[in-house]
């Protein structure tokens, strides 16, 4: 399934666990950016392979 999300976690899931005292604030921002660079370098290793991709859809003149 495909979607616009960076990550295919729920929105508001780490505001879930803080709201029912799961973890504290500071816990969720910290994983929320451990989440967030780890599908940036995901993203990265992936964008090289996406261009090729690209690269052979065009067509010739």
């Amino acid at each position: 399934m495909k979607t616009n999300r960076i990550t295919p976690y729920e929105s508001g899931w780490l505001q879930m666990l803080v709201d029912r005292q799961i973890c504290s604030e500071a816990d969720a921002k910290a994983a929320m950016r451990r989440v967030a660079l780890e599908a940036l370098a995901e993203i990265e290793r992936l964008a090289p392979r996406r261009a090729k991709r690209k690269r052979r859809r065009k067509p010739k003149e």
